[in-house]
């Protein structure tokens, strides 16, 4: 098998997380996710402590960087799950060319006003790391100014619009994976 890993990236709210279990169950390969990271920190840190909700996400990405290094080492597939940012996309493309690394792409996005209710809706139900959002605009906002969908790892993108989950073709998208790592 070659070195290859699977990306799952995108906007707030736009069901990455959710993707990145199912694919990993299905394709029995392990993913890690830079939330899931994150709040273990902070879980373990505690409330009190600033210095998670401050730095908790570059240190939360280190860490995805340094297990997602392990696994190129070996020629290992993996996924990772994040709205990944344009400086974490150099430190990947880095990564991903010293191990001559294949990548494949998930870019989940949709209607950011959509996305930007749901991710309201569900905000108070997340970890306290993550904060609060002001109000609807603000998320909205990040992802434009971030230009969360633009950034670009190399490799095949596949597009997933999740303005409404229901029309989504998991099966589909679940054999886009498996071809790529077969």
């Amino acid at each position: 098998m070659d070195n290859k890993i699977i990306l799952i990236t995108g906007c707030p709210a736009a069901g990455k997380s959710t993707f990145s279990h199912k694919l990993a169950k299905y394709l029995n390969i392990p993913c890690f996710n830079k939330d899931t990271i994150k709040e273990t920190m902070g879980d373990g840190y505690g409330s009190e402590s600033g210095e998670v909700y401050n730095k908790g996400s570059k240190v939360a990405f280190m860490l995805l960087m340094h297990i997602a290094e392990r696994f190129m080492q070996v020629g290992q597939i993996c996924i990772l799950e994040n709205n990944f940012l344009h400086l974490e996309s150099i430190i990947i493309q880095k990564l991903l060319k010293k191990y001559n690394c294949e990548c494949f792409t998930f870019m989940f996005g949709g209607d950011l006003d959509v996305l930007s209710e749901r991710y309201f809706n569900r905000d108070t139900e997340r970890h306290w790391v993550h904060g609060r959002a002001k109000n609807k605009e603000t998320i909205k906002n990040h992802a434009l100014k971030t230009n969360i969908l633009e950034v670009s790892f190399g490799g095949k993108i596949v597009n997933v619009d999740t303005t409404s989950f229901e029309k989504i073709d998991y099966e589909e998208l679940f054999g886009i994976a498996k071809k790529f790592i077969y």
